[in-house]
């Protein structure tokens, strides 16, 4: 199987040993020949056992190559598309061995602020945030979970239309000009209900 191969002249090439183990990992653990339709969804249940299994066999890139944690970062938001996963940050963490926090680190310049390091990983981030917000227009129905990690993790809010037509319209009255209008209620008897 070589579902994650290129076609280049005829020969069919890995451009990277991620897509490598990605196949050797479906072929060999969930017992997948080639990946359709019908057995995708197993691959998506199986996703992050899949990125453990990739991080394991793969040489751990260094914190130090930006650029490269970039390269790597594009190969697996291609293999979240390619079997129906939103990509997070938690989970590129698990694929590269870097801890979650130093990616928090390195986007609020705790760490490395000199560096395109945060620039890199607020770009990691908005890209998971427009992947969670594209599936939750394009979905039918109400995802709770992910309106709930839209709210919690990328800082999302529900919005009603706020109204601005004639703000300028409403009369700004003191304290003391209210309870002048409105004396006259005071004094008058109460309303008797008929029946």
């Amino acid at each position: 199987m070589k579902d994650n191969t290129v076609n280049v002249n005829g020969i069919e090439m890995y451009l990277h040993d991620i897509n490598y183990y990605a196949d050797q990992y479906i072929k060999t653990e969930l017992e997948i020949d080639k990946v359709n339709n019908d057995n995708v969804n197993i691959v998506s249940s199986h996703f992050v056992d899949m990125i453990l299994y990739i991080a394991d066999n793969i040489q751990r890139p260094g914190n130090d190559d930006i650029e490269l944690l970039d390269n790597i970062f594009n190969i697996y938001k291609r293999l979240c598309t390619k079997y129906s996963v939103l990509p997070t940050l938690e989970c590129f963490s698990f694929l590269v061995k870097i801890n979650r926090a130093t990616f928090t680190d390195w986007a609020n310049g705790v760490y490395r602020a000199n560096s395109t390091h945060g620039i890199t990983v607020k770009k990691w981030r908005e890209e998971c945030k427009s992947f969670l917000v594209n599936h939750l227009q394009n979905s039918k129905g109400t995802d709770a979970n992910k309106i709930f990690i839209a709210k919690a993790a990328y800082g999302m809010v529900e919005t009603a239309p706020m109204q601005t037509a004639n703000i300028e319209a409403i009369p700004q009255l003191t304290r003391a000009e209210i309870a002048e209008k409105y004396k006259s209620f005071k004094e008058r008897p109460e309303l008797i209900e008929l029946d």
